[in-house]
């Protein structure tokens, strides 16, 4: 029994370092954000509030470098984001955006010993509109024609943030832009923005 305990410890310490030297890895990973849409400076005033929404998704990671180093990492992600919106006419009209989202990141890091890694990081993403429900939307239209036909489905935008790896977990937050508009009839420069906050685990 302790040769089979020993035998398999050793496996791990073999796996973790083997883990480590390799300039790749693939994860999983979670988060709450707190995006949120916000209109700038057209059509009619409205007050644009971030609620906690989620994301859950996959991603790789390739790593170069020593002590200071850099890593490419894209991932895939479905998001979920909320957000309240008081318009004139109706309070508490809460809205909820799900998208599939692509970032490519990119990482400049320092390797502070064999399993601790602090970093900063900009990225780039995509973003695919696959279903928006709320009363917010429901109201975009004074003509009453569908709100679907007038959104812009796919968009793009940059983030920037900082994280640390320690062992086999990241922890990342980010701060993202919408660089393109979700149009509507009514609210022309309708865009998201806000924080993300993600866990990863990397094997």
């Amino acid at each position: 029994m302790r040769k089979t305990m020993l035998i398999l410890f050793l496996a791990c310490i073999l796996s973790s370092a083997y883990s480590q030297q390799r300039p790749y890895r693939f994860g999983i990973k979670g988060g709450i954000n707190y995006i949120h849409l916000e209109n700038y400076g057209k059509g009619y005033y409205s007050d644009f509030d971030p609620k906690p929404g989620w994301s859950a998704g996959a991603l790789f990671q390739y790593t170069r470098g020593g002590f200071l180093n850099y890593s490419i990492t894209p991932e895939i992600l479905f998001t979920q984001s909320v957000t309240n919106v008081d318009l004139l006419y109706i309070t508490d009209c809460i809205t909820t955006i799900q998208s599939i989202d692509i970032p490519i990141s990119f990482k400049l890091g320092l390797q502070l010993s064999k399993i601790f890694r602090p970093y900063v990081l900009v990225n780039i993403y995509g973003s695919y509109i696959i279903k928006e429900y709320g009363d917010f939307f429901n109201t975009l239209d004074e003509d009453h024609s569908q709100p679907s036909t007038h959104l812009n489905k796919l968009y793009f935008g940059v983030s920037a943030g900082m994280g640390f790896d320690i062992w086999k977990f990241e922890f990342e937050g980010r701060y993202r832009w919408n660089l393109t508009k979700i149009n509507s009839d009514d609210y022309a420069a309708l865009k998201q923005m806000g924080l993300e906050l993600s866990c990863a685990f990397l094997f």
